[in-house]
C-alpha cells in the first residue's frame, strides 16, 4: 500500500530538518523482522539492532516490502529511513508485469486444434486482436502463437497503440514466441487509447495463419 501524502511530506520535511553534512549521512542494509501491510508499522534489524517503524521513503507502493527481506537504509544523524527492497536484478521485482487485456476481433476460420489457437483460413490483412489502455509504462511485450501453417509462406504482425505502428515482426513457420519490447514512451500518460495486434500483410501459398495472443504486458527497460 501506499503512504498518505501527508505522511511522505513529514517524513521528507523530517530529512530535509536536519539540514546535515556528507559525514552526518550514511548507508546501511537491514532486515524486516515484523510488518504489518495496513499500517505499516514495523520493526527492522539495522546493524544488530531492532528499530521500530521506520519510515519509508519512497511515494511508490510498498508490495513486496515483507518479513524476511533485505532493504536498504538511509541514516541522517540519529535517525533512520527505509530507502527500498533490496533485490537481484533477475527478479521478477525489478522487470514487473503490468498486463494488457486484448480481446479477438473475428472469428477463426477452422476448428481449435489441440494446442487451442486459432487458425485464420484467409489471406485477408486486418483480422485482430484490440484493447484499451492507459500508457503507464514504456515499453510492451507481446507473447503468442504466429506464422503461416505451410512453407513459402509468410506474415506480418503489427503492435499498434493509438493507431500507430510501434513494432512489427514477420513469421515464415509457426512460431510459440515473445515479441518486443516495442518503445511506447511517447504516449506515457495518455488514457483510453486504441492497442490493437493487426496480421499486416501475408506472402506465399497461405492456408491457415496462426494468430494466438497468449499474452500482453507493460514493463520498464
Amino acid at each position: 500500500m501506499s503512504l498518505p501524502l501527508d505522511s511522505i511530506s513529514q517524513t521528507l520535511s523530517d530529512v530535509h530538518a536536519f539540514a546535515v553534512a556528507e559525514a552526518d549521512l550514511a548507508f546501511h542494509t537491514g532486515q524486516i523482522i515484523s510488518w504489518d501491510s495496513n499500517t505499516n508499522a514495523n520493526q527492522v534489524l539495522v546493524l544488530g539492532s531492532l528499530i521500530d517503524n521506520l519510515p519509508v521513503l519512497t511515494s511508490a507502493s510498498t508490495t513486496g516490502l515483507e518479513v524476511g527481506v533485505s532493504v536498504g537504509i538511509l541514516k541522517v544523524r540519529a535517525r533512520y529511513f527505509i530507502l527500498g527492497r533490496i533485490v537481484d536484478q533477475t527478479s521478477g521485482l525489478v522487470n514487473p508485469q503490468f498486463p494488457i487485456v486484448l480481446y479477438p476481433l473475428f472469428r477463426p476460420g477452422g476448428a481449435v486444434n489441440d494446442v487451442i489457437y486459432y487458425y485464420i483460413a484467409s489471406t485477408a490483412n486486418d483480422p485482430s486482436w484490440e484493447g484499451r489502455i492507459k500508457v503507464s509504462h514504456p515499453y510492451v511485450m507481446i507473447d503468442g502463437i504466429w506464422g503461416p501453417a505451410i512453407g513459402g509462406a509468410t506474415a506480418t504482425f503489427e503492435l499498434r497503440v493509438g493507431g500507430t505502428t510501434v513494432g512489427s515482426w514477420t513469421e515464415s513457420s509457426i512460431q510459440v514466441a515473445q515479441r518486443g519490447p516495442f518503445d511506447v514512451r511517447s504516449f506515457l500518460g495518455l488514457d483510453w487509447l486504441r492497442i490493437e495486434v493487426v496480421m499486416s500483410s501475408t506472402t506465399g501459398p497461405l492456408n491457415n495463419v496462426a494468430f494466438q495472443v497468449l499474452g500482453c504486458f507493460f514493463r520498464d527497460p
